[in-house]
């Protein structure tokens, strides 16, 4: 089976009635997206772009993703941005790489 490969996701949409103390906190950029993803999946390295800080593209290489279907690495990123995926980030673009699968590509 072939890598994961980049695929524009919409973020789920928030609920229409949030928790308490959930309210949104205003824009989110690269580098707090990237600091995020990289404590969420520790020993990874994430490469964030954005043109307007809404919408996104990430490429991530993490051990975690191996023997891991392209939805489960997706899901695992997902996770390690919490709320904000349907709130401050619109759209997330994401690779998903081990880091065998990123040297085979000529990474460094």
């Amino acid at each position: 089976m072939p890598p994961a490969v980049n695929s524009l996701h919409s973020a789920p949409r928030a609920a229409a009635s949030a928790a308490p103390g959930s309210e949104p906190r205003g824009p989110v950029n690269p580098v707090e997206i990237k600091s995020r993803i990289e404590a969420g999946l520790p020993g990874s390295r994430a490469t964030v772009r954005s043109d307007d800080n809404t919408h996104f593209e990430a490429q991530v290489i993490a051990p975690q993703f191996a023997g891991q279907r392209p939805l489960k690495r997706h899901q695992q990123v997902y996770a390690t941005l919490g709320e904000a995926v349907g709130r401050e980030i619109h759209a997330l673009s994401i690779e998903a790489l081990t880091p065998e699968e990123w040297s085979a590509r000529g990474g460094g």
